[in-house]
């Protein structure tokens, strides 16, 4: 059997920077917060709920502590960062309609190399290798056909952030390409630095659907 080229994706933002998140979360209003991500706040419990590519969290106000929908601790760095940066610095913009590409942000062309590695190469060949695995991922996050490459899509990370995934198939000659873009009012919202936390937290969970799917199909077969 031909050996899978797709990397591990593991979360690699530590704790340390959560803890320097949640100690700059202290700060924020979260009624400001609130209306500014679109996302609810319970005053009464002193907790935020956010939905990320389908899955609720919440967040505790002041703390900063992010849990999983069960209400327990979890260990994914990237995502517990990117949604207390997100609930942060979220201004309320609606969208731009203008999509730019991770190069096309503030300091983008330094970080573009590693961003590549690590999120379009892998999205390219989790496609590539595992198309229908891929369009029932899309399905699942309620993504809407984009019309360009041989697929893609527009879907929401998060209320008030939409990206578009383009794909293009490779074959014996040419490898699988892709392309992230963002709407270009994220650029008020996150530094590069944010965007390659997203960038974790997209392969990450795609990552995990596909493997979830080849799981369950092995165990079918018995």
């Amino acid at each position: 059997m031909k050996q899978s080229k797709i990397p591990d994706i593991d979360p690699h933002f530590s704790e340390s920077s959560y803890r320097v998140n949640r100690d700059l979360f202290k700060k924020f209003d979260p009624l400001v917060m609130s209306e500014k991500s679109l996302c609810p706040f319970d005053s009464k419990n002193g907790r935020f709920e956010i939905r990320v590519l389908g899955d609720s969290y919440f967040v505790d106000h002041p703390s900063g502590l992010v849990r999983n929908a069960l209400g327990g601790e979890f260990d994914n760095y990237s995502i517990k960062i990117f949604i207390l940066r997100y609930l942060m610095n979220a201004t309320g913009k609606t969208q731009s309609s203008e999509w730019i590409s991770f190069k096309e942000f503030p300091d983008g062309p330094i970080y573009y190399s590693n961003f590549h590695k690590r999120c379009i190469q892998v999205f390219a060949q989790i496609g590539n290798q595992k198309p229908d695995q891929l369009k029932q991922y899309m399905v699942n996050q309620k993504a809407i056909p984009y019309g360009k490459g041989d697929l893609s899509w527009q879907f929401t990370v998060t209320p008030g952030v939409e990206i578009v995934w383009i794909l293009w198939f490779g074959d014996d000659e040419f490898e699988a390409e892709a392309q992230i873009l963002f709407d270009k009012k994220l650029t008020d919202v996150f530094n590069i630095k944010d965007l390659a936390i997203l960038g974790d937290v997209l392969m990450i969970s795609l990552k995990t659907f596909t493997l979830s799917l080849d799981s369950k199909k092995k165990s079918d077969k018995f």
